[in-house]
């Protein structure tokens, strides 16, 4: 098979066979590539292989899928889909009441509470001195909330790391 040269129907056949060697393919199939005479030859003889669709086929597609069972099916699809959701759902609004858990539990609420309802001690105010043990109460909520904040970003990237390996 070089380029002055056609191919045979016998080569034709004995490729579509698979009778050649891996050698006489690659010649065969370059031969093809470059000679448009034997490209349209070969695709003659791979069109007789071809198997024309009946007429009614699309009739026959459309009424398949009227079919109960097929019908079903696709019901059970779309129902796998609302189930995957409302239990994606589910997770997110149990991480929620969790993470709000999380901030009940690490916010002290009754010290300031009881520093609300208890009147407080003005000194003067030129003898106003802050006290340096003390941790004032914007301070004691800042380092809450701080607290909380981490609490909460590890806890999602736990979250995010379960649905990854899923």
């Amino acid at each position: 098979m070089n380029e002055h040269k056609h191919l045979t129907e016998a080569q034709i056949y004995a490729f579509r066979h698979e009778l050649m060697s891996m050698e006489e393919k690659e010649l065969f199939l370059g031969h093809i590539c470059t000679c448009d005479y034997c490209s349209g030859l070969f695709a003659e003889a791979m069109s007789e292989e071809i198997i024309a669709a009946p007429r009614d086929m699309k009739d026959n597609i459309l009424k398949a899928t009227k079919r109960p069972e097929v019908q079903l099916a696709i019901r059970a699809k779309q129902t796998s889909k609302q189930m995957q959701l409302f239990l994606y759902s589910l997770k997110v609004g149990s991480a929620t009441i969790l993470a709000l858990l999380l901030l009940m539990l690490t916010v002290n609420f009754k010290e300031p509470l009881n520093m609300l309802s208890s009147p407080i001690p003005r000194p003067p105010i030129e003898h106003h001195i802050p006290e340096k043990d003390t941790q004032s109460l914007t301070s004691r909520i800042w380092d809450n909330m701080n607290e909380f904040s981490n609490n909460i970003l590890n806890f999602s990237n736990n979250i995010m790391k379960t649905e990854v390996k899923k």
